[in-house]
Formats: C-alpha cells, sequence, structure tokens
C-alpha cells in the first residue's frame, strides 16, 4: 500500500478576479486538507499488521523459508501495547529476546507457563528485567497451551512449542488471527491461568465470525466438554478425513473415525512413529481394520494435532487425542469452518508429510 501523499493541482485564478490573498489561502486551505487525508491513511494503514483475517503457517523444516520462530519475533515486534503468552516450553533466545525488547519499549508482557518448565534458562531472563511469569501450579497436569494474544487483537496459536526443536525439526502449524472478539476469548483464558482463578465470563465454548467469513470456535480444556464437539464433526464426515497426530490414544475418537470408514468416508492419517509405540495409541487398531494410516518419517516429531473434515472443517490447537488432553490438561481446541484456503492448507500440509 502507497502511503506517499498525493498532491492535486489546481487551476490559477485570473490576475484581477480575486483580492491577492484569496489565492495563498486557498493553497493553505488545500494544504491542510492534504494532510489530514495523508494521516488519516497512513493510521489506517499502520493499524492493519495482515492484509488477511487469518494465516496459516508450517514448520519449513530443510526448506529455507521464514521459520515459525523468525515469524513469531516479527510478531512481536509489531506489539504496541500487551503481550499475554502461555506457553508451555520456552527456550528460543531469539522470542525470550523479543519479548524482553517488547517490555523495554513499553508493552506489558505476562506469560503463564508449566510448572516443570518454570527454571528454564529463557524463563530467567524475562523475569530479571521485571516481566511477571506465573506457572500452573500443578504438577500432576500439564499447561500445555502455545499461544500469544498481541494488543487484544491478535492471537497465535497451534502446536508449535517456543524451542528450537519445535521450529527448525519438527512438524508444527500455527495459525495467526486477527479478531478482536478471539483475542478477547483467549486473553480470558489468560487471565484465569495467570491469576489462577475464574475471572468473570468463561472462555470456554466461544464462536466467532471473522471479517471474512471464516467461523471460528474455541473450546478451553478441562474446564469445557471438548470430546462432544469433537465427535459431532467426526460424524458429520461426508467423504474424507485427515488426521496428523503427534499423540492418538482416545478411544471414542479413534471408534468414530472407524465407524466413518465403515460408512465409507475416506480416513487418511499420520502418527508420530515414537507415540505409535504406546500401548494405548490407536494406530495398531484403525491399522488392522483397514483405515490408511501411516508412521512419520521425520527424524524430528510429527507434532501437528490436526483434523481435516471433508476438505472444509479444520480442528486443530495444542489439544492432543487423548483422555489428558481432554480431562486434564490446559489446551485449547479451535474448529475452523467455511473457510476452503485454510482447509486447502492443512491438507497440503497432509500430503507433503505422506509423500
Amino acid at each position: 500500500m502507497n502511503n506517499d501523499l498525493i498532491s492535486h493541482d489546481t487551476p490559477t485564478a485570473p490576475e484581477n478576479s480575486k483580492p491577492k490573498f484569496f489565492a495563498p489561502f486557498i493553497l493553505v486551505l488545500l494544504c491542510a486538507v492534504a494532510i489530514g487525508f495523508g494521516i488519516r491513511h497512513y493510521r489506517s494503514s499502520s493499524e492493519t499488521i495482515t492484509e488477511a483475517a487469518s494465516e496459516v503457517y508450517f514448520s519449513e523444516i530443510g526448506a529455507g523459508g521464514p521459520s515459525l520462530e523468525k515469524r513469531l519475533v516479527t510478531r512481536l515486534a509489531n506489539a504496541a501495547e500487551r503481550i499475554d503468552a502461555a506457553l508451555y516450553h520456552l527456550d528460543s533466545a531469539p522470542i525470550a529476546d523479543a519479548l524482553i525488547e517488547a517490555h523495554n519499549r513499553g508493552v506489558q508482557v505476562r506469560m503463564v507457563t508449566e510448572t516443570d518448565n518454570i527454571d528454564e534458562k529463557a524463563i530467567g531472563r524475562l523475569q530479571e528485567v521485571g516481566i511477571q511469569v506465573a506457572d500452573d501450579g500443578n504438577p500432576d497436569s500439564y499447561m500445555h497451551h502455545k499461544f500469544i494474544v498481541i494488543d487484544e487483537r491478535y492471537v497465535w496459536t497451534g502446536s508449535y512449542n517456543t524451542t528450537y526443536n519445535g521450529a527448525y525439526k519438527n512438524n508444527n502449524n500455527v495459525i495467526f488471527i486477527d479478531s478482536v472478539p478471539l483475542a478477547y476469548n483467549f486473553a480470558q483464558e489468560f487471565r484465569e491461568l495467570f491469576l489462577d482463578m475464574e475471572v468473570g465470563q468463561s472462555s470456554g465454548g466461544f464462536a466467532t465470525k471473522l471479517s471474512d467469513g471464516t467461523q471460528i470456535s474455541t473450546y478451553f480444556s478441562p474446564k469445557n466438554d471438548t470430546i462432544s464437539p469433537l465427535l459431532k464433526e467426526i460424524q458429520s464426515a461426508k467423504t474424507s478425513i485427515h488426521f496428523m497426530a503427534f499423540s492418538f490414544t482416545h478411544d471414542a475418537l479413534g471408534n468414530a473415525m472407524r465407524e466413518c470408514f465403515q460408512s465409507g468416508v475416506n480416513v487418511q492419517g499420520v502418527f508420530e512413529e515414537r507415540q505409535a509405540n504406546n500401548q494405548y495409541s490407536e494406530y495398531n487398531p484403525m491399522k488392522d481394520a483397514g483405515l490408511r494410516v501411516i508412521l512419520d518419517e521425520n527424524r524430528g516429531a510429527m507434532h501437528h494435532k490436526v483434523i481435516v473434515i471433508d476438505g472444509e472443517t479444520v480442528i486443530t490447537g495444542s489439544y492432543n487425542f487423548s483422555k489428558n488432553a481432554e480431562t486434564r490438561n490446559n489446551e485449547n481446541l479451535l474448529i475452523i469452518k467455511e473457510n476452503r484456503e485454510i482447509a486447502e492448507a492443512y491438507v497440503s500440509e497432509f500430503e507433503r508429510i505422506t509423500r
């Protein structure tokens, strides 16, 4: 977008038709109007960081493209007022640097993390400069979120842990969303975790529509019923289900997918190899039932938690397909509809991984 002011030529009045002071007055008035339009145009363009209501990113392992780490650093550099980060894991020095730089320029930065990870070096660096960091205080479950709310307008969430491996070795996805209502919803979840108490209206079971018509529903476990909406979406499948699962041990979800397959739905999935060896994994039962499921061959972790239904509906977030994710851990689950471009992006990632 061009922010340059556009000047307009005006006809010159006949020399004797108006008093001499009138022409300078008109010029001054026109300059003032042009400057006013220019300022308004600049403000409008500077408030918009993204051209789209949402953007989807994947790990660029070995591809030489922008990493998730670099993309997040750029987003944090654009923060003007507030950053609320709920991060299971933080060992990325560049991201810690970006949070500290935001804090130093006057942005309010707060973070909540998993109890087991509160002593990480990068988190200690944040605390040293005065950034408030809280942990979930529960050693029996995980604060497993990987979301950041920027300026109460933008939400960054997905499967990506803010670590070196998360950005450069593991298969991960992130969706970056421009939506004030959604940002408020995630910020409410953050406040409840940060303050370790319910704050006002519950953050869960929320639905909104983006400016481009995309419909997003969000659920936060363990306080929300996450399994019912998941099963409803799977059972609604008419033609296809594609899934990428780091951990898939939930019997009800596995049964629902097998029933879809038996009714003629094309069900395809990829499992993280190391997790598929778990005695509770759905990999072998699905394979034995004839579903087209394979093991990931990436040397790192296939860390996605994604289901795409009929090439139209996307389920993503931090939520592994397990009982612990449903009943114990702090997780976020997004169900995204009415945006085929987003669905096609996730199906393309599935096809890339399974080639």
